[in-house]
């Protein structure tokens, strides 16, 4: 159900952010317990994964037990909860957890910022999604999309232009980690522009990450990375820094901070 026959072979330090997640997620479901906890089970998996990890969890629920969620992804909340509980208040200093409500009332309740039930205001402004006017104007005149597969003239020049201003580029590489082989093909990318990777779980877009930051040498004796001045964000967060926040701001930034 958590699509884990692929890595079953694989050591655990091997495993992606959204394997070890989904791991995490099978071996809390398999306990036989009356009570199952999950804090934040859909962060690190992708849209597909994490309806499959709010179908194993739904699947655990039976007349004689309880399942709690932590849960930020309002998408995922819907779908996983029977009620919800809002919580506000100060971090690190003080939380107040909210009657159940259902589903519906729950998430309003959390985006408007408001508890009507006990007239309090949590929040001095409304979450919302709504998008500027013009924004929906552009909309309505744009062109309808071309059939996929057919590239416009513009967006080949728009191609073409990119390659010849292109600062950076990287070479061919592969990575292996255990029976997980990464292959990449070389490219290009320039400055002032973001550029986003999307894929499922376990493909590689970590490995690639931390190859063109340099932080993991491909295989063999491959084309040289570029030299790049990076700052990376890992995936996967362990503090090892022993001190607090504002000494290693002053370590890493020194004059500017």
């Amino acid at each position: 159900m958590l699509d884990l026959e692929s890595v079953l072979e694989r050591q655990v330090q091997h495993l992606s952010g959204g394997e070890l997640q989904r791991f995490i997620i099978g071996l809390t479901c398999v306990q036989k317990v009356d009570i199952y906890m999950f804090d934040e089970p859909s962060s690190y998996l992708d849209v597909k994964q994490r309806l499959n990890a709010a179908r194993m969890i739904r699947s655990l629920v039976k007349h004689n037990n309880y399942i709690i969620c932590v849960e930020h992804d309002l998408s995922v909340l819907d779908y996983l909860s029977d009620f919800v509980c809002c919580l506000y208040g100060n971090p690190g200093a003080y939380g107040v957890v909210t009657m159940p409500f259902s589903v519906r009332e729950g998430i309003n309740i959390f985006l408007a910022g408001f508890v009507p039930t006990e007239n309090m205001r949590f929040r001095e402004f409304e979450l919302n999604f709504r998008l500027r006017e013009g924004e929906l104007e552009e909309e309505k005149d744009a062109p309808k999309k071309q059939k996929e597969g057919e590239a416009s003239l513009e967006d080949q020049k728009k191609m073409e232009a990119l390659k010849k201003k292109a600062n950076f580029t990287y070479p061919n590489m592969t990575k292996t980690l255990g029976p997980f082989q990464l292959k990449v093909e070389s490219g290009v990318f320039s400055k002032s522009e973001t550029v986003v990777m999307l894929g499922q779980n376990g493909t590689g877009k970590t490995t690639m990450i931390k190859m063109l930051a340099g932080l993991l040498p491909p295989d063999g004796d491959q084309d040289a990375m570029p030299k790049l001045n990076i700052s990376y964000k890992p995936q996967t967060i362990a503090p090892k820094f022993e001190g607090s926040v504002e000494m290693l701001f002053n370590s890493k930034l020194k004059g500017s901070w």
